[in-house]
Formats: structure tokens, C-alpha cells, sequence
């Protein structure tokens, strides 16, 4: 299967790809189809699963609406992971960038009495202040984007320390704020719908516009990608901007339903959210890390999480399964990449073969 990406019309490129499918063998689209879509069907084999061995508590549509509106945040954190790894950067402050911006809109609603609206706006212009910042450790001082994330972290980490006083705030926290996660509309939970527009025009900009190709064309290739005409500086600044607010929006969802600022809230987000977005590279676009397949794998690992706490397992082992869907989704995702090239490389001798000779 062909890897280029870059200035190629979507409807080509699915065109160009299912072609490139119906020339394999049976197994070989069999392989292609479980890759692709496994990880779907083992949701729904873990739902089955879980509902048959504990159809009182897991079986319900109580629990099954905790599971979605509860893991709102940790999938949009994911997202957030997500959109840097599209070019090969490693976000490492998202989780972090969650907390303090749960923190500085508590901190200015309950505290100051900040008008909720300017609150927000605070937050998102915080964001992109650390989205730059990330972007000048990486770009301007050579840092790995690990590195430099890291480091970027501890600081955001250190900030919501110090508003927050290492106290958590609960009081004055107004009603008008907390009901920005706390309502439904139409029957639906708030926190779902703000998910799905999220995933919806995410989903759209990195598969049907140039921002999505051009991000993947930098993966792993940026010296090509700039060669290529893609200017790699305003597209990693949008990676790591976009990533900060995405972060920022979760870390507000969450104060409103929490109602308090929590001076340790960030760092637990970061596994999760990066066994999500590796573990979705194993899936719908093998090899890739893509928002669709991060949303699957993240309800994937709570669905399973849940289901081995409704049978009594002790609470480390959601630790354990995160690191285990990182191994997981990275080999995974390593062997999808290979096993591309090697169709791709099939591809070009059967095309050899077919050739008349002397031509």
C-alpha cells in the first residue's frame, strides 16, 4: 500500500488504497481487515463478556453511562496526545496542562469572581502560551519534544502548586460554572456532546484537509517533509498549540464536574491518555496513530477496566492494563508499518513482473 500522502485529493487516496487491497490474497485481507477493525470487535466482546459474568452491576444503563460520561476528559487528553504524535512529537505536558487549567478556572471563577466567560478565555490563551512555549524548546533549542515537554510539564505542575496553595478549592464555585459538564441536552450528557463535535472535526481536519495529510507526511520525515514544500515550523506549531488547548478544554470539563480545583489533578491523565492514542494506532489505520482509533481504544480501556473492577479487582490493575496497551499498541502499531512496506514492496515487483520486457 502506497504511503504518500502529501497533496493527494482524499477520494485518490481511498481510490488508490482500495485498489491496492483488491489486488491481495484472501488471507492478506483477512490480516488487513482483523488489524484494522479487531480492536472494535474486542469492545464489544469485552461488553458481552462483562454483562454476562455480572449482569447486576456492569449490564446496566446506569454504569454503561458513567463509563462514557467519566472517560470525556481522559479521551479528549488523548486527543490531545494524539495530534503531536501525527507528526512524530511526543506531547508529554498535556496531561499537566489539564491540570492547571482546571485549576486557574476555579482559582479565577471561585477566588476572584471572574466572569465564566473571561475565565475561559484566560485558560485558552494559557494554552497556547504553553503550546508556543513547547514549540520554541523544540524548534528554536533543539530539544526533544519529550524532553522539552517534560520540562514544560513540571513547570505547568509547579504553577497549579502554587495558586492553588496546594489546598484544593471548593468554595464560591458557582453553579453557572459546574453546569457547563453537569447538564444533559436532549437526554445526552454535556460532556458527550462536547466529545463528539471535538472528534468530529478532528476527524475532519486530519483526513480531509491538508493540515491532517501534510501532518502525517512530517512523521518520521521531517527533513523530507520540508524538501517536499511543507513548512514543518507552522505545522508543528499547530501540533503542540492545538494539543495545549485540547488539553485545556479537558481540564475545564473536569472542574465543572468535580466543582473544585485539585492541586495533584494532571499526571495521572498522561498513561492513559498515551496508551490510548498508541493502542489506536493498531487500529482503523494500522500503523498510524489516527483520533478515530484513539477514541475506540480509549473506551476500549475503561470497558475493560470497568469490567474487571465490577469482579473484584484491586485498583493497581488499571495501572498495569495502561502500560500493557502501550506495549501493546506500539508493537502493534511497529508491525502494521512493516507489514505495509512489505505489500508495498510486493506491490512494485508484481508490477515488475508484469512489465513487458525491454520497456
Amino acid at each position: 500500500m502506497t504511503e504518500t500522502v502529501t497533496k493527494t485529493p482524499p477520494d485518490r487516496v481511498v481510490v488508490r488504497q482500495s485498489a491496492d487491497r483488491s489486488r491481495q490474497g484472501v488471507g492478506e485481507r483477512a490480516v488487513d481487515g482483523v488489524s484494522r477493525y479487531g480492536l472494535v470487535g474486542l469492545l464489544f466482546l469485552v461488553i458481552a463478556v462483562f454483562s454476562v459474568a455480572s449482569p447486576e452491576t456492569y449490564f446496566t444503563t446506569t454504569n454503561f453511562r458513567l463509563i462514557l460520561v467519566n472517560q470525556t476528559v481522559t479521551v479528549i487528553v488523548a486527543l490531545a496526545a494524539t495530534l503531536p504524535l501525527l507528526a512524530h512529537y511526543l506531547d508529554a505536558s498535556v496531561g499537566p496542562m489539564l491540570g492547571l487549567a482546571q485549576g486557574v478556572s476555579i482559582w479565577l471563577v471561585a477566588v476572584h469572581g471572574t466572569p465564566i466567560w473571561l475565565a475561559l478565555v484566560a485558560v485558552l490563551v494559557l494554552a497556547v502560551a504553553v503550546g508556543l512555549l513547547n514549540t520554541l524548546l523544540v524548534l528554536k533549542f533543539g530539544m526533544s519534544s519529550i524532553i522539552a515537554t517534560l520540562a514544560t510539564g513540571s513547570l505547568l505542575m509547579g504553577s497549579l502548586y502554587m495558586i492553588t496553595g496546594g489546598r484544593v478549592i471548593f468554595q464560591n464555585v458557582p453553579e453557572s460554572f459546574t453546569a457547563i459538564a453537569r447538564g444533559d441536552l436532549a437526554g445526552i450528557p454535556l460532556p458527550l456532546i462536547y466529545l463528539t463535535v471535538l472528534v468530529v472535526l478532528l476527524e475532519f481536519l486530519v483526513v480531509w484537509t491538508p493540515f491532517g495529510q501534510r501532518l502525517y507526511a512530517m512523521d518520521g520525515n521531517i527533513r523530507g517533509a520540508a524538501r517536499a514544500g511543507i513548512n514543518v515550523n507552522s505545522y508543528t506549531v499547530r501540533a503542540f498549540v492545538g494539543a495545549a488547548v485540547l488539553a485545556s478544554i479537558a481540564g475545564v470539563l473536569l472542574a465543572s464536574r468535580v466543582g473544585s480545583a485539585q492541586p495533584t489533578v494532571g499526571e495521572q491523565f498522561l498513561l492513559p491518555a498515551f496508551a490510548a492514542a498508541f493502542l489506536g494506532a493498531a487500529v482503523l489505520r494500522p500503523g498510524r496513530v489516527n483520533m478515530l482509533g484513539t477514541v475506540v481504544a480509549a473506551y476500549f480501556i475503561s470497558f475493560t477496566i470497568a469490567g474487571l473492577q465490577h469482579l473484584g479487582a484491586a485498583t493497581w490493575i488499571e495501572r498495569i492494563f495502561n502500560g500493557l496497551a502501550v506495549i501493546v499498541g506500539v508493537s502493534l502499531a511497529g508491525f502494521a508499518v512493516r507489514r505495509r512496506r512489505q505489500l508495498a514492496v510486493r506491490h512494485v515487483e508484481r508490477l515488475e513482473r508484469q512489465a513487458p520486457r525491454g520497456s
